[in-house]
């Protein structure tokens, strides 16, 4: 047994407790507002760091710490038999790959998702549901590092190449956005939620799976003047998300007298079954010049092979999974999740949203900081 000696372990105390302080005065200077002990805790989550921050018995805290991940992993297999997962993707398009990490939004955002699907007590997987960010060729080696450390599994896709140049994203900042495609060889999964990185939680989208439209289902063979240039049909399929709205003027739940372009969906939250067959499907269409808008690439291609007078038409689950352009009325009334550029003004105006946003990016950092101290990774 390899005991610390008293002067280390009560150094290691007193660190512990000096950036816990040190981060509840920065936590209170950002935010200018209180916190809610029925609500989120400053002290990072008594459920998730107990062991983690507090010294036991002859034990450091550093083997506390060690002994939680492996009850995590443990977690992983024993209760999610069905192979579930959560995924988003991370590409360095808009950012110098180089770049320090706190000035790569993007970056920091998939770093608070994957804290709060994994850690965070009241948004964390109570299945032990794996979080994959796919990454591009683009995404530094060091940012890749950080995320495995995080407790994400980190997956590399290269893009994928069309075969013609007829794809004229609206944006250049989505020009390699068709790589999220890759999420259908992910077959070692039976189902997955794809979010867009810049998706914040308010609680646990563990749930979505077991929504009646987000379970496989067979291929519709009834459908006529299907075109004769795109590969076979899959047998069967799932593809469940819910409506894009315009802006933040809208009741909730938002239904279709709200969403714009009736009967599309939006790509930033998406239900989906891994399938070769499918993807082969995918990139069939993408041969096909203007076959679809390409200015939303991989959304419009999805809406487009899921069209409703289609043979695999999308379903719908409920809005009150996923928000885009969220309101304070949406937060109040406890939408799980957000899909909002949280580093920019809200689009609602919302200042109540905007801080809340601004503590969840905090309780990240500080949440990682405490980890990172007591050097609690084993991986």
């Amino acid at each position: 047994m390899n005991l610390l000696p008293e002067s280390r372990r009560s150094r290691q105390f007193l660190l512990v407790i000096s950036i816990l302080f040190a981060l509840f005065i920065v936590g209170l200077i950002r935010e200018r507002t209180t916190f809610d002990t029925n609500n989120w805790q400053l002290i990072f989550h008594k459920t998730t760091l107990d062991k983690a921050i507090t010294p036991s018995s002859k034990f450091g805290a550093q083997k506390q710490v060690s002994i939680s991940r492996h009850q995590h992993s443990s977690t992983i297999s024993a209760s999610n038999p069905e192979k579930l997962a959560y995924t988003t993707w991370l590409s360095s398009t808009i950012s110098d790959p180089d770049s320090d990490f706190n000035e790569d939004v993007y970056f920091l955002a998939t770093r608070i998702l994957v804290y709060q699907l994994l850690h965070a007590p009241q948004t964390r997987s109570l299945r032990g549901i794996p979080v994959v960010v796919l990454v591009t060729p683009d995404v530094s080696r060091t940012r890749r590092e950080r995320l495995r450390r995080d407790g994400a599994i980190v997956r590399p896709v290269s893009n994928i190449k069309t075969g013609s140049d007829w794809i004229a994203p609206g944006d250049s900042r989505w020009r390699d956005v068709l790589s999220k495609l890759r999420v259908w060889e992910m077959t070692e999964y039976s189902r997955v939620l794809l979010l867009d990185g810049d998706t914040v939680l308010q609680r646990s989208l563990d749930g979505v799976f077991d929504e009646p439209n987000a379970q496989v289902i067979p291929s519709l063979t009834n459908v006529t003047n299907l075109p004769d240039d795109e590969a076979k049909l899959p047998s069967h399929y799932l593809l469940a998300s819910t409506g894009e709205l315009p802006n933040a003027n809208h009741k909730y739940p938002p239904d279709w007298d709200d969403f714009k372009n009736f009967g599309t969906f939006c790509a930033g939250f998406l239900l989906l079954e891994p399938s070769l067959d499918m993807f082969r499907y995918y990139k069939s269409i993408l041969a096909q010049p203007n076959r679809f808008d390409s200015r939303f690439p991989e959304q419009n291609l999805w809406n487009y092979a899921h069209r409703w007078d289609g043979p695999m038409p999308w379903k719908q689950v409920s809005s009150t999974w996923n928000v885009r352009s969220v309101n304070s009325e949406d937060f109040r009334q406890g939408v799980a999740s957000m899909h909002e550029k949280w580093w920019q003004d809200v689009f609602s105006g919302s200042q109540e949203v905007a801080e809340w946003f601004n503590r969840v990016r905090w309780e990240m950092e500080g949440f990682y900081q405490c980890w990172d101290e007591l050097g609690s990774y084993d991986n």
